[in-house]
């Protein structure tokens, strides 16, 4: 079982991008409690806009494919910051029918060892509280709680 990353193409990132949107509207309804007029779909699709202004072609920002031998498994987008030294994990995403098979596990190894090549200290993420599997993996993986968003419902 071989794991790779591959860098996607401007067709491929097309078709990440749209899935992306629609999924990160899925988090934003289940996670973030506050009056808003925008649709979770249209904010979700106004910030990875944002995120990436050039798409597939924003500096900085590298999306790949994640294949297991020849089987298309899952994405990762990062961002670089070499001056900071740092890096930001936008998204770790295996499919479904592929996870509870330690390929999350081996991935960020993978990356891991690529950042330090690439000279960078701090590897970053956000993950939302509710999200037990993906916090369980990155502690597993020696990432520590740097700050904690706290939220009461009041009525």
């Amino acid at each position: 079982m071989n794991i790779l990353l591959k860098k996607m193409s401007e067709k491929e990132f097309t078709i990440y991008f749209e899935d992306k949107v629609e999924r990160y509207s899925y988090v934003l309804s289940e996670n973030v409690h506050e009056v808003n007029s925008e649709d979770p779909l249209s904010k979700a699709r106004k910030q990875l806009n944002n995120l990436l202004p050039k798409g597939i072609e924003t500096s900085n920002h590298h999306l790949f494919n994640i294949y297991e031998d020849d089987l298309l498994i899952g994405f990762i987008w990062i961002k670089l910051e070499k001056e900071k030294k740092s890096a930001f994990l936008y998204e770790i995403f295996i499919f479904e029918e592929n996870r509870g098979k330690g390929f999350g596990t081996r991935v960020m190894k993978n990356v891991e060892e690529w950042l330090e090549q690439e000279g960078i200290y701090y590897f970053k993420l956000h993950v939302f509280g509710r999200n037990e599997g993906a916090r369980k993996l990155y502690e597993e993986l020696g990432f520590e709680i740097a700050g904690i968003n706290m939220l009461k419902t009041i009525n």
